[in-house]
Parts: C-alpha cells; structure tokens; sequence
C-alpha cells in the first residue's frame, strides 16, 4: 500500500452546548504555555449560534485558573475551525475585551 492510497481521516465535531446538534465551526480557546511548548487549551467548540454565549462562559470560568510555575496562558478567543489544519495553524479571529484599569 502506498501512503497516498491512504484516505484522510475527516473529523466532524458538534457544538458542545447541551441539545445542540450543529457542527462547530469554533474553538474557544486560549494559547497555553509551560515555558517549553505551546498549545490552544480548549474550552469547548461551538457552532455560530452559540459563540458568544461559550466564549462568555470560558471567560468566566477562566478566573479560577491556577498555573504552575512557568506556565502562562493568553486570552480566551474564537478561532475558526478549518479543515486540515492543525491547532497550531489557527489564528484568532476575536480580541478580548479591554481590561479595566486595575
């Protein structure tokens, strides 16, 4: 068997809000560092209906994280779910709110 007779595995997720059976089409997600390697940490994929509704829900949620030494983890965002692209592969397509003078 040769590589290139070997068919793509497709993934097709579904929003993860309980009783909805769209596809996602976004991740919400965060970019997550342990100072040697980086990666989204995920807080759910959503079809367009329910993004902001998931993106509010990890925001909120976000603010009992706690890290480790060295860790470090950026705003919570959309990112577009495209096919055959990898985690690594995406780009934000929201900014976070502005924060409040502390």
């Amino acid at each position: 068997m040769d590589i290139d007779d070997i068919e793509v595995f497709h993934y097709r997720p579904e929003c993860h809000v309980a009783g909805c059976r769209e596809p996602a089409v976004f991740k919400v997600a965060a970019l997550w560092s342990d100072g040697t390697s980086r990666e989204l940490k995920n807080y759910g994929l959503t079809c367009a209906t329910h993004r902001a509704r998931l993106l509010e829900r990890a925001r909120a949620s976000s603010q009992d994280l706690h890290l480790a030494e060295g860790e470090s983890v950026g705003p919570i965002q959309l990112y577009r779910l495209e096919e055959g692209r990898r985690d690594a592969e995406l780009a934000p397509i929201d900014s976070p709110p502005p924060r409040s003078p502390s």
